[in-house]
């Protein structure tokens, strides 16, 4: 039953009738208030009658200070007392009104008043310290504002502290917050059964009662999802009139309305491994698929983690990706960024990893090794980018309970991908390279990088302002997220992408010097004195001798470690960024995430600089790529050949090397263009050998190297459109 009138309405009416019963034409009307908590109330109530008012703020005898000339409302913000002799005068032409807010609600249900009298008792009957709490309940729900209240959801209200839906409140918040009282806790018994929790019926006992809600809840929505509820007992069936199919399930409603906080802490209710509500019901599932939209019960959970990692080890790799893509949609539409929602994420991640391991040689011609690895679209540089992503993203399932069988599995799956199948890869891309080049070289015909200056030429002489980026050891995979992140950043610009082949050996002395850009140069890497050395026009080329032919064709030079912003006021700006490089060869503990956080800041330094600057046209560019490995691999120490000249980890150089030594040999006949009659270069092709040469470094991040990794680049060009 509906109220029928406002807190505001129904003191006005108890004013008005003690007026007309006054024998005085101009009364003065008394209005107790045990608890004063009415006075906002009684005071606009008043002034809209057009009487006075005045309250006591200390002591009822303040009234009595000045005699009322007007129709007046004396308010007094206690109970009333013995010692009424100070108003009997009041009292005899006045009126009188004992109305504190329990009793003036019970009067907003007119129609129902036996009922309502519970209002008042709940009042008058609460503890000192909830009167309080009551008081506001029932201020908020009969203010007028949003809409009268029923009778029932008032009474709700009140036992569970101002939450209006019983179902919803012991969902959310469990026995901790059930009322003390074991009346309030049959009150909100009997309201749950009222709303279709059948399965709580008879029940007296906090923790069997939100256990039972819960369960029954976790059933609906499974039902929701699919599940022949002829499995499920009897009193867990949802109720043919509480109109499922129509509106949500209550627990889908709640998780709907919670901030996102809440919902990751609810996550820890309902998937916790003591949370199986149907265990029984769903450990016998035959596909328990047809239910992954439910993201409630432990046991449903961990029965979709052990169906996938069944499936993982079968080789179904697209099918796993595909559905714990749609399992992490749904727990992070739900719950947010908690630890199954993370664990899923990955998931996809191991998923696609293992798929491309899988397939990669079916990705194109094995014949060109440049185009295998290095096509935009498809190339191989895929699966660098997915083993970067795996690893960076860490080891979420230790996030999770110990009993989540995602604890005792992802860790050994993304260990046999990273550090035995990737492995593998390598060593068989390697191979390829080898034999190829040993062939005939897949260097013919390709673009390079000592090139790429001649090629631009007319751009770069036509006036327009440039901007040019050369990210030391930006591999391809990287080079693409940069990409990606202009795109985003500055969807008005024009962002192309293509493969390039770098300098050999791909350490920066040579890839820097092929990329100094100018007016046309020779540009030849050749043995001096045993030293093997860039040269452009005969000149070997250091950073200072860049420098100074960079000013001298008119660009401004600026390093990263440099503050100079005049520098980019320039029409021609070459900046140079070392960061990446530097992380990889000092910070290799973590570096993946060390160089995740490179990537993101070079990207906001490019997308800056561009934004600002409105460059016509910008590159980014990269002397070499780089190879990174597990953190555990063992590494074949092996020694350089006697007649090497130059000796480090990854290549020897010398006029007299043969076919024989370890590694690919790099002639003349390599058609890489820059090598004389007399240089040749041995380079290591295997990923887990290193060349003897002051010991072994750490064997995370190296180039120097034949692998596509290394020599693949991946130039960005970004042009106004």
């Amino acid at each position: 039953m509906p109220a029928t009138k406002t807190l505001p309405q129904c003191a006005e009416d108890a004013i008005e009738t003690a007026i007309d019963e006054a024998a005085d034409d101009d009364p003065v009307v008394l209005w107790w208030d045990d608890g004063g908590y009415l006075r906002e109330v009684v005071e606009n109530a008043s002034r809209s009658l057009g009487c006075a008012f005045r309250a006591a703020e200390g002591t009822p005898l303040e009234l009595r200070a000045e005699a009322p000339r007007d129709r007046t409302v004396w308010y007094v913000p206690q109970a009333r007392g013995d010692d009424v002799d100070w108003f009997r005068d009041v009292e005899h032409t006045g009126g009188v009104v004992e109305g504190h807010i329990g009793k003036l609600a019970a009067r907003c249900f007119e129609n129902d008043r036996l009922q309502a009298a519970s209002i008042r008792t709940a009042y008058e009957e609460s503890a000192e310290g909830d009167r309080e709490q009551v008081a506001t309940t029932l201020f908020r729900a009969l203010n007028g504002e949003g809409g009268l209240p029923t009778l029932r959801g008032l009474q709700t209200k009140i036992v569970l502290d101002g939450h209006d839906d019983p179902v919803q409140f012991v969902l959310e918040h469990g026995a901790e917050n059930l009322p003390d009282d074991p009346d309030d806790l049959l009150q909100i018994r009997d309201l749950l059964v009222d709303d279709g929790v059948a399965a709580v019926a008879g029940v007296t006992d906090e923790d069997e009662l939100v256990t039972r809600t819960r369960r029954w809840a976790v059933a609906e929505w499974l039902v929701e999802e699919g599940l022949d509820e002829s499995l499920l007992d009897a009193d867990y069936r949802p109720d043919p009139g509480s109109g499922l199919g129509i509106s949500r399930p209550e627990l889908q409603s709640l998780l709907s309305k919670v901030d996102t906080g809440r919902a990751g802490e609810l996550a820890s209710v309902y998937l916790d491994p003591d949370a199986r509500f149907w265990h029984d019901v769903l450990r016998t599932y035959d596909d328990p698929w047809e239910l992954a939209d439910c993201p409630v019960d432990a046991s449903l959970e961990h029965g979709l983690w052990d169906d996938w990692t069944r499936s993982f080890r079968e080789g179904a790799y697209e099918t796993c990706a595909t559905r714990a893509s749609t399992r992490h949609r749904r727990l992070e539409t739900v719950y947010g960024d908690v630890p199954w929602t993370r664990v899923w994420e990955q998931a996809v991640e191991v998923a696609n990893l293992g798929h491309e391991l899988e397939t990669w040689e079916e990705r194109g011609d094995t014949t060109d090794v440049v185009d295998l690895y290095g096509d935009v679209e498809d190339g191989t540089w895929q699966i660098d980018n997915a083993v970067y992503n795996l690893i960076v993203s860490g080891d979420p399932e230790a996030a999770l309970p110990e009993e989540h069988p995602a604890t005792a599995t992802l860790g050994d799956l993304r260990a046999s991908l990273t550090e035995s199948r990737y492995l593998d890869y390598l060593s068989d891309l390697g191979d390829l390279v080898a034999d190829q080049i040993e062939g005939g070289s897949p260097f013919a015909g390709e673009n390079h990088a000592h090139q790429f200056f001649d090629q631009e030429q007319e751009h770069l002489q036509s006036g327009q302002s440039v901007a040019l980026f050369v990210v030391d050891a930006l591999r391809f995979d990287l080079a693409h997220e940069l990409a990606e992140s202009v795109r985003r950043e500055l969807p008005g610009l024009e962002v192309d992408e293509t493969p390039w082949v770098g300098t050999l050996p791909s350490d920066t002395e040579f890839g820097k010097a092929a990329l100094t850009p100018g007016s046309t140069f020779s540009f030849n890497v050749e043995l001096d004195d045993g030293e093997l050395v860039p040269q452009r026009n005969g000149r070997a080329i250091d950073n200072r001798q860049r420098e100074k032919l960079l000013r001298e064709d008119g660009w401004s030079y600026i390093m990263q470690s440099e503050d100079d912003a005049s520098g980019w006021s320039s029409t021609r700006v070459a900046y140079y960024w070392n960061d990446l490089d530097k992380a990889g060869e000092e910070e290799l503990t973590d570096f993946e995430a060390v160089f995740s956080d490179r990537i993101e800041t070079i990207s906001d330094i490019i997308c800056e600089k561009i934004d600002r600057g409105e460059w016509d046209r910008a590159y980014i560019l990269a002397d070499h790529g780089f190879v990174s490995l597990p953190q555990s691999v063992d590494i074949d120490d092996i020694h350089p050949p006697d007649e090497a000249e130059k000796v480090t980890r990854r290549w020897v150089a010398g006029e007299d090397l043969d076919a024989d030594a370890p590694g690919v040999l790099l002639d003349e006949n390599a058609h890489l263009g820059y090598l004389d009659d007399d240089t040749r270069i041995s380079a290591l092709a295997d990923p887990i050998q290193r060349f003897r040469n002051q010991g072994l470094p750490d064997a995370r991040f190296y180039h120097g190297g034949v692998l596509p990794q290394e020599f693949v680049l991946n130039f960005v060009t970004i042009t106004q459109e």
